[in-house]
């Protein structure tokens, strides 16, 4: 297991046909007859899977096989920025870095009208050889280059007054519930870029309604 959250569980594997390590991301068994939950896992594979840049972990595969819905992506070896921040690793140009790389892949997504919605420093490694990867597209909204969806079947779970995202790297716009744009994602990148230079977030409070309000 290389790690766990809401929208799954990652686990470090081998792809027999091509002989590579790969990493498969598994909606957990529980959630499977959760239509919209699988909805929201399937929408991470083909929004990322749409953009080819070296910041963005490449998507392989996205399947269902005996109830078990999963993802085969690139596995990224590093560490996360939350890592490195809570290690006080990132000096100031490993972190300016950091950030004209995130915004670098995040202007290639909103070129194609993907929003990733969740960037924060769990969502974000950093390989050994100073890449950057940004991870989990699960909260990505497929927008047209107008601002409609292009996916009508998503917009139960993207609709006005529904609050997704990570609180104290949400923007103002998505901590109402809002809708939001490639405006969110750099928002969230800006707020990203504060905590690598400070070591804090400039909007954590003590509590989940308090952090939204300080947004």
């Amino acid at each position: 297991v290389l790690g766990e959250g809401g929208m799954g569980v990652v686990y470090r594997a081998h792809d027999s046909r091509l002989h590579r390590p790969v990493a498969v991301k598994l909606l957990p068994f529980e959630l499977t007859a959760d239509a919209e939950r699988k909805q929201r896992f399937l929408q991470e594979a083909r929004a990322a899977a749409r953009i080819s840049h070296p910041a963005i972990a490449q998507i392989y595969d996205a399947d269902e096989q005996e109830g078990v819905t999963f993802i085969v992506m690139e596995l990224v070896e590093g560490k996360t920025v939350r890592e490195l921040i809570r290690n006080k690793e990132l000096d100031l140009l490993g972190a300016i870095d950091v950030g004209i790389q995130s915004a670098e892949g995040l202007a290639k997504a909103h070129e194609l009208g993907i929003v990733h919605r969740d960037i924060k420093p769990a969502n974000v490694m950093l390989t050994p050889d100073g890449h950057v990867k940004i991870l989990d597209f699960g909260l990505a909204k497929l927008l047209d280059l107008c601002g409609g969806s292009l996916d009508q079947p998503q917009m139960a779970q993207t609709q006005s007054g529904m609050v997704m995202g990570t609180p104290a790297y949400m923007s103002p716009e998505q901590g109402r519930g809002a809708p939001v744009d490639f405006r969110a994602d750099i928002f969230s990148c800006g707020v990203l870029l504060f905590e690598m230079l400070t070591g804090k977030s400039p909007f954590q409070r003590d509590n989940f309604m308090d952090t939204l309000h300080a947004v």
